[in-house]
């Protein structure tokens, strides 16, 4: 036996080998198969999540961005010379004032002395003549009688001259100097108006200041005049964007840029009437009020404005990450993928909205996927199919 195995070693080896290697092709093959026909709800199929189709109302907003500024803003230059006499808390820059108080007074005492004068020669005149016609009685006499009594040198204005009404009556005005003398007088008292300045209208001041007993020029800058508590703040808009508005008093929310800390409620006060060539923008001016002086909407501030616009009555509004680059929707209909086309009506911010002509119920798919293709295989995520 020994011998006989001895002999024969190699072709029992040869043997053993084709007997091993035949039963491993057998195993694999019976395991392939039984891969092969393993059912279909075991295979790594895609799990997604979707939500139904309902279409609803939803009102359009608009939104942009800008700096906000006074509604009335205005600098103030002095018109005359002279040393300052009166100066509102030295005109400090951040002092708050009242419409009609009393910026700044320039000495005035020469100018008075040239208008007693001139208000002297206009009674004169005037005096010289009345006596001239007293004679003539009747409405002509009457009338410049009752306008010499309303003369004064203390008046703060001289009362206007009587209507010339004839020929004759512009001749003898002018030749016993009546008009040259009250001219000479409004022209005075319209000089002596520019030593004095009143706040048009309530706000703070800006500027460097101006002390009391110091001496202004003519032309001379003296502060700026901001109402920080009406403002007003212009966005550009494109026209896409105008034609959302429904309406000029659409409801209007500014709040402050990089700051989450409320709002302020304002309204559409006018819009531009020409386009920025370069932007193609048209700028649309909302109006607000800052009664509270709140620091984060004060003028200079940039602020974020959001606009109600038109609503529509049905619609489906979708996070823009769900269309795809070929304005298509991904849905979910009997374990496939499949693609609706769709038409963006509007892009509001990370949100579309779009054009109603999808069947209602349908399943969209909310699970983002790489390279989605019509008939991919998906499930549901919870399902137990």
């Amino acid at each position: 036996m020994k011998s006989f195995i001895k002999k024969n070693k190699r072709s029992i080896i040869m043997i053993a080998s084709v007997l091993l290697l035949s039963g491993g092709v057998t195993a694999y093959l019976i395991g392939f198969s039984a891969e092969v026909e393993k059912p279909e709800e075991e295979k790594n199929l895609r799990l997604v999540e979707t939500i139904p189709l309902r279409y609803s109302p939803h009102t359009m907003k608009v939104q942009g961005q800008g700096f906000i500024e006074p509604s009335h803003s205005l600098e103030l230059a002095s018109q005359a010379g002279g040393q300052v006499i009166e100066s509102y808390q030295n005109l400090k820059s951040g002092i708050a004032v009242e419409k009609g108080t009393l910026l700044i007074q320039l000495d005035d005492e020469l100018i008075i002395n040239r208008l007693a004068l001139s208000r002297v020669e206009l009674i004169s005149t005037t005096t010289k003549l009345v006596t001239a016609i007293k004679s003539e009685g009747g409405s002509f006499y009457n009338k410049w009688m009752l306008y010499l009594r309303s003369l004064s040198t203390e008046l703060s204005l001289t009362p206007r001259i009587p209507d010339l009404t004839s020929e004759r009556e512009k001749l003898l005005v002018s030749s016993y100097g009546v008009l040259a003398a009250y001219y000479q007088v409004r022209e005075l008292e319209d000089t002596h108006s520019d030593y004095t300045i009143y706040a048009p209208f309530s706000g703070h001041i800006s500027g460097d200041g101006i002390e009391k007993y110091s001496f202004v020029s003519p032309g001379q800058s003296l502060l700026t005049l901001s109402d920080t508590t009406h403002l007003e703040i212009a966005i550009p808009l494109t026209r896409e964007e105008l034609i959302r508005l429904d309406e000029i008093e659409s409801e209007v929310l500014i709040s402050p840029s990089g700051v989450d800390n409320g709002f302020l409620s304002g309204k559409v006060e006018r819009r531009d009437a020409v386009m920025d060539r370069n932007s193609q923008t048209i700028n649309l001016h909302i109006i607000f009020e800052n009664p509270e002086l709140n620091p984060l909407f004060l003028p200079g501030n940039y602020a974020k404005v959001e606009i109600s616009g038109k609503t529509l009555a049905r619609t489906l509004l979708l996070p823009r990450s769900l269309i795809n680059a070929d304005n298509t929707i991904n849905v979910y209909e009997e374990g496939k993928l499949k693609k609706y086309k769709v038409t963006i009506l509007s892009i509001q911010g990370d949100k579309v909205i779009l054009k109603p002509e999808l069947p209602e119920g349908i399943q969209i798919i909310t699970t983002r996927i790489q390279k989605p293709f019509e008939g991919m295989e998906l499930k549901l995520e919870g399902s137990e199919e």
